[in-house]
C-alpha cells in the first residue's frame, strides 16, 4: 500500500510540474510578444519623439569641420509634413553651457554650413582640444518642434531617450594629398602620395573605400586604414576579381580631426595569376612489355582569390604545344595515365610537360587570363 501511495505522490508531483510548465509557456510567449511589440514601437519611427534611439531627431547627423566653419549634414528621408530643420550648437569647453540656435533651413534639406563666430584650433589651458557640439530638430507643418528644445530628453529620465549630438573642432585643413596609382599587379591597387607637404599640426592619413557597382547609387564609404606620416602609400589587396572598380578617399588629417580629402577611382587590372611553383613530373612505368607510362605532375597551389584552375600542356614530336588535362583551383597535382613516349630520330623520349594557372575573369579580348608557362622538372 505504501508503494502505491508513493507512486501516486510521485506521479501527482510530475503532473503538477508538467502542468505548470505547460501553463508557463503561453505566459512566456505573451510576455515575449509584449516586449517585442514594445521594442518595435519604441524604435519604429525615428521621427517620433518617443523613439528611444533618436528622441525624434533626424538621423545621420555628421560634421565636416573646416576653416572657421562646420558643415552639418543629416539624412533627409523626404518625410511629408516636415517644414524646416533647426540646428543647435554649444561649446563643450563648458559642458553646462546650453545649446543655442545657430541656423534654420527649409525642408527638403540635408546640410547647413555654420560660420557664426567659429574659431579655429581651440584648446584649453592644458592643451586639450575643444570642440563645438551640434544637434538638430525638425518643425512640422503645425509648427511643432521635435525634439522639444525647451524640454529636451535627459539622462535622468526613467525611460532614457537619446537626442544625438556630434562634436567637431574647426581648423584650417592640411594640404591635399596628391594621389597616384602604382604599377598594376594582379588583384591589387597601389596608391601613393609621395612628397607630401606636412603642416605643423598634421596627425595622420586616413583611407576610405567604396565599391562602385556602376548602379548610380550613392557610394557607401568605409574607413579601412589610419596611416602614420612616415608611410606615404596604401595597397588594396581585397579584390574578388579582375575588373572590379573602387573609389578611394585619401584624407590628410590634422590634430583637430579636420580632413583634406583626395578622391580617386581605380579598377583591378585584367592580369593573370602568378605561375605555379615547384612543378615536378614523375614518370611511372606501367609495364615491362611496352613503353607506356603514367605522368604524375604536382605543384604548389596558388593563393589568388580569383584563381579558377590549372592547365597542363605537352609537346608533340614536332615541338607543337598541345593542351591536355586541366585541374581545379584547389588541386595541386594530377596524373595523366597511359602516355606514349615521343619518337625523335628513332629514339623514344618522355614527353615534356608544362602548366599554367588561369583566373575566372576573361581578359578584354574575351580570352582566358593564363599565367606564364612553367616546365615540370623530372623527378626520375
Amino acid at each position: 500500500m505504501y508503494l502505491f501511495r508513493s507512486l501516486f505522490k510521485t506521479q501527482s508531483r510530475r503532473f503538477s510540474l508538467r502542468t505548470a510548465s505547460v501553463l508557463c509557456i503561453p505566459l512566456f510567449l505573451i510576455i515575449l510578444l509584449f516586449v517585442g511589440c514594445t521594442n518595435s514601437e519604441d524604435f519604429a519611427n525615428p521621427l517620433d519623439s518617443e523613439n528611444l534611439r533618436t528622441a525624434g531627431a533626424p538621423e545621420g547627423l555628421t560634421l565636416y569641420p573646416g576653416d572657421q566653419q562646420v558643415r552639418v549634414t543629416w539624412t533627409d528621408i523626404g518625410q511629408e509634413g516636415i517644414k524646416a530643420y533647426r540646428i543647435y550648437r554649444r561649446s563643450i569647453a563648458n559642458s553646462d553651457e546650453p545649446f543655442e540656435l545657430v541656423g534654420m533651413i527649409d525642408a527638403p534639406a540635408s546640410e547647413f554650413v555654420d560660420t557664426q563666430n567659429i574659431e579655429n584650433d581651440r584648446k584649453d589651458s592644458l592643451g586639450r582640444v575643444l570642440a563645438y557640439e551640434y544637434r538638430i530638430s525638425y518643425i512640422d507643418i503645425n509648427g511643432v518642434e521635435t525634439p522639444d528644445p525647451s524640454n529636451p530628453p535627459s539622462t535622468t529620465e526613467e525611460t532614457f531617450r537619446v537626442w544625438q549630438t556630434v562634436a567637431g573642432t574647426p581648423s584650417i585643413p592640411p594640404a591635399l594629398p596628391v594621389v597616384t596609382l602604382g604599377t598594376p599587379s594582379d588583384l591589387t591597387v597601389k596608391l601613393f602620395w609621395e612628397n607630401y607637404d606636412f603642416s605643423y599640426d598634421f596627425s595622420l592619413f586616413r583611407v576610405y573605400i567604396a565599391r562602385d557597382e556602376g548602379t548610380g547609387k550613392e557610394l557607401a564609404f568605409r574607413r579601412v586604414a589610419e596611416i602614420k606620416r612616415d608611410q606615404l602609400y596604401y595597397f588594396d589587396v581585397n579584390f574578388r576579381g579582375d575588373g572590379e572598380t573602387k573609389v578611394y578617399r585619401v584624407a590628410a588629417v590634422d590634430e583637430f580631426g579636420v580632413e583634406a580629402i583626395t578622391t580617386i577611382s581605380a579598377t583591378s587590372p585584367h592580369l593573370p595569376p602568378a605561375p605555379p611553383k615547384n612543378v615536378t613530373v614523375f614518370y611511372a612505368a606501367r609495364s615491362f612489355f611496352n613503353n607506356k607510362y603514367d605522368a604524375i605532375i604536382s605543384w604548389s597551389a596558388n593563393t589568388e582569390r580569383d584563381l579558377a584552375g590549372y592547365q597542363i600542356y605537352t609537346k608533340d614530336a614536332g615541338g607543337n604545344l598541345l593542351p591536355r588535362q586541366s585541374a581545379g583551383r584547389r588541386e595541386n597535382g594530377l596524373t595523366i595515365p597511359g602516355e606514349d613516349p615521343i619518337v625523335v630520330n628513332q629514339q623514344a623520349f618522355f614527353r615534356t610537360y608544362f602548366i599554367t594557372a588561369f583566373d575566372d575573369t576573361p581578359g578584354p579580348d574575351g580570352k582566358r587570363d593564363e599565367s606564364e608557362m612553367v616546365e615540370a622538372q623530372p623527378l626520375n
